[in-house]
């Protein structure tokens, strides 16, 4: 926390984008707004309109679309003095909510509000209820990847904390809805982990800007990221080639390459590049990887070594 507030201060008093890469300073989190597409735009618009308030934010969108780094964004376009704090609503209760009011923080940001325990949400209803009569002002801003309206609806969630919560709405497109965006978000992640892996690219090949505009990024920017990461770590400059990127590794084609056409081989195979994936989209931490696949770590291990994962 001491940390980001101190990365805030530079960010927003002292330095542009270009001086805190070169400073070291800078991580993707605290990058500035890209908004070459329209549907960023539209977003970025929204905040600036309400980054002069202190009302409630839904922040609506599939997983890995950004919705935390807009929060923040919002958070550093309030000029708030006080602490950003986020909390995952899975593991919040009453009791961790009121410890973090204790810190008076600017903003605190509820991550997946809709895995949110009754117990939080009666909390939120309640602070909500009570804070435009409160002196100590403090947002309240939340993700959700669900539709809460029809969780409402079936009664899974709360009327009074959604429509709370709900006012102002930001949907946060996902990346294959705004692919003019890609590029710009490329090169600024090449920065980033160029200097985190202390190698000078000059960029990308055009035939892998144009393979990474035309993926379909299930877990959108958080999948891009980790893409520009690895081609980072294991790519030779001056630039990033298309095959540095390791993309489409799903496709089906891919997996009848073997002269064995059996339906064991095109099960391993599957299983192979399957792992690989999700390993890639968690960076390689493999207990986190167990986690998605719904598998005990050893496991995991097992078929790491069976299916020769590298």
């Amino acid at each position: 926390m001491h940390c980001f507030r101190a990365v805030h201060f530079f960010y927003r008093n002292l330095l542009g984008f270009r001086e805190l890469m070169e400073k070291g300073l800078l991580s993707a989190e605290l990058m500035p707004i890209v908004a070459n597409s329209g549907a960023m735009r539209s977003v970025e618009t929204l905040l600036q309109h309400l980054a002069s308030s202190d009302v409630p934010v839904l922040f609506i969108g599939e997983r890995g679309s950004g919705r935390a780094y807009l929060a923040r964004q919002l958070y550093i376009l309030s000029k708030s003095s006080k602490p950003f704090v986020r909390i995952t609503a899975k593991e919040a209760t009453r009791s961790s909510f009121e410890k973090v009011l204790a810190v008076e923080p600017g903003m605190i940001f509820v991550d997946e509000i809709a895995e949110a325990s009754t117990e939080l949400q009666e909390t939120l209803n309640d602070f909500l209820a009570s804070a435009a009569s409160s002196e100590k002002r403090c947002r309240i801003a939340c993700s959700t990847a669900e539709n809460l309206e029809e969780m409402v609806s079936e009664g899974a969630f709360s009327s009074d904390l959604y429509y709370q919560l709900a006012v102002l709405p930001v949907h946060v497109p996902a990346l294959r809805n705004r692919t003019a965006d890609i590029p710009k978000l490329a090169e600024i992640f090449l920065e980033i982990y160029s200097k985190r892996y202390n190698k000078n690219f000059s960029g990308f090949s055009d035939e892998a800007l144009g393979a990474l505009s035309n993926a379909y990024w299930s877990l959108n920017v958080v999948e891009l990221e980790s893409c520009i990461e690895r081609a980072c770590a294991f790519a030779v400059p001056p630039s990033i080639e298309k095959d540095d990127l390791r993309l489409n590794i799903l496709s089906v084609s891919g997996i009848f390459l073997d002269s064995d056409k059996s339906l064991k081989s095109a099960v391993d195979q599957f299983k192979k590049q399957y792992i690989t994936q999700i390993l890639a989209e968690v960076r390689w931490n493999q207990t986190e990887a167990a986690k998605v696949l719904d598998i005990q770590r050893t496991y995991l291990s097992r078929l790491i070594k069976e299916l020769h994962i590298k």
